[in-house]
């Protein structure tokens, strides 16, 4: 399977943040995402030998899904409650001190995984596109 580069992803998100106005009902309709797959495939072409689906409507619609999954897990991550400090460019910083913590977690909250010290540059873009906010939301 195709995966996108964290530049194509910001480009995705940037292009759907500018096209707010179009969704419906707090929804992008099928067309925006046929859209936002056509920009993609336009502006960030498929390296020598991609296939074409790289670029379709349910890539890009599963590419968001994931980033709005991304999104809620480290949401969870940044509380108060799950006991680690995060930030957006280092992840949850686990330590040698902390990493028994750590693997309990992730045995409850297995998407956090990839998150144990790499950040998540998206967040704020995503929480920009989510309903709470008053904007719009993904699907």
């Amino acid at each position: 399977a195709a995966v996108w580069t964290t530049e194509e992803e910001g480009a995705l998100l940037d292009f759907l943040a500018s096209h707010l106005s179009q969704a419906s009902d707090g929804n992008f309709k099928k067309a925006m995402w046929n859209a936002a797959a056509a920009h993609m495939a336009h502006n960030h072409p498929p390296v020598q030998g991609g296939k074409s689906s790289y670029h379709s409507f349910f890539f890009a619609l599963l590419t968001i899904i994931q980033l709005k999954k991304s999104y809620y897990t480290v949401a969870n991550l940044k509380s108060v409650a799950s006991g680690f400090a995060y930030d957006d460019e280092h992840g949850a910083m686990i330590s040698l001190d902390n990493a028994d913590l750590w693997d309990r977690y992730v045995k409850a909250h297995k998407d956090a995984k990839p998150f144990r010290n790499s950040g998540f540059p998206h967040f704020a873009s995503v929480e920009l596109l989510l309903p709470s906010h008053g904007r719009g939301r993904f699907i």
